[in-house]
């Protein structure tokens, strides 16, 4: 059988007894201050994504916040995706998953206008794990709506077109 082939076999996610999971004693990541929006997140939705553990020795690999915030929801069962990997590979993927998390970034171009739709239509932003200010920061770029950049810059293609412009984060400005 090919590696495509066992991973299809694997089950996406079973319901498993919080007890019988093992936290990495290792975990690098600091994450009891985001248990409270993890665990407003699972009670409103649900489990987005399972926890994943080692099959061998059910150590969590990753979701060690999705556990905590379970266990402070007073949840018996949770989804668990197991995975054959051997202790090394097992934390590896324990760092990775959390680091390439990190390099995703907003599109403050498209953002604050989905997160007025929320709100127009009484959708709790308070739900999403934005703190308020953050989201006050967000949904005021509304007001200065030519502040924001365009989602789509195919409209000002061309060497045609000249500009001042300024990067928002440090300042630097370029033609």
């Amino acid at each position: 059988m090919t590696q495509n082939h066992e991973r299809e076999a694997e089950s996406a996610a079973t319901w498993e007894a919080v007890g019988t999971l093992v936290p990495w004693d290792s975990n690098p990541r600091l994450n009891d201050r985001a248990i409270e929006k993890v665990a407003a997140s699972i009670k409103r939705f649900g489990f987005g994504a399972p926890i994943v553990a080692r099959s061998e020795d059910r150590m969590v690999i990753a979701g060690h916040t999705r556990l905590k915030a379970a266990i402070h929801l007073g949840l018996d069962r949770v989804p668990v995706r197991f995975v054959d990997l051997d202790p090394a590979d097992a934390r590896m993927l324990a760092l990775a998953d959390n680091r390439t998390g990190e390099e995703a970034e907003w599109n403050i171009g498209a953002l604050p206008s989905i997160l007025a739709g929320f709100a127009q239509a009484d959708l709790a932003l308070a739900d999403l794990g934005f703190d308020p200010s953050e989201l006050d920061a967000i949904m005021g770029r509304m007001e200065n709506i030519d502040d924001v950049p365009p989602a789509d810059f195919s409209e000002f293609e061309g060497d045609d077109v000249e500009t001042e412009h300024q990067c928002p984060k440090c300042g630097y400005e370029w033609r």
